[in-house]
């Protein structure tokens, strides 16, 4: 089983990822920081410091159900990491974020296949992030297939605490 890169010590290694990344951000990065990104093939093709991202999915089949549409919760979680990742990228290096609340909307079918999402953090308090994003197939611009808002709780360096 691959592990995760490291990083340093108390930086989430997902915001180093992004960190990475924004150093050339014309070249996708394939997002390799945790098992479930590598399970639903997540790549970064865009994020800025003003909580803005774009990433690629390519689910594994693992999550394809008895119909042939993408399960629910994976679709989900594509959201809630479009919403995450958008946040850590808006933060300053060693700050981290934690999901409190994660409402989403289902709006049509997900069959198999690849997807866009674009997260974008519409506040960022002092301890709370309030966040929302956009699910669509890559193929299909325009056509959402799930949206999600979602309020994320921001953690200090050295604590782990808002």
């Amino acid at each position: 089983m691959a592990h995760p890169p490291t990083s340093p010590a108390g930086v989430n290694p997902d915001q180093a990822l992004i960190h990475r990344f924004l150093t050339q951000p014309d070249t996708p990065l394939a997002i390799d920081s945790n098992p479930m990104a590598r399970a639903l093939g997540m790549r970064l093709l865009h994020a800025d410091t003003q909580g803005r991202v774009t990433l690629a999915f390519d689910p594994d089949p693992l999550f394809i159900q008895g119909t042939d549409v993408l399960q629910g919760g994976a679709v989900a979680a594509m959201l809630d990491f479009a919403m995450a990742f958008a946040t850590l990228a808006a933060l300053p290096v060693g700050w981290s974020c934690g999901t409190v609340n994660l409402n989403t909307s289902f709006q049509r079918a997900a069959p198999r296949g690849a997807y866009m999402a674009e997260g974008v953090v519409e506040r960022c308090g002092r301890s709370l992030a309030f966040t929302h994003a956009r699910l669509q197939r890559a193929d299909d611009a325009g056509h959402v297939v799930a949206s999600a808002s979602s309020t994320l709780a921001l953690l200090a360096p050295s604590t782990g605490r808002p």
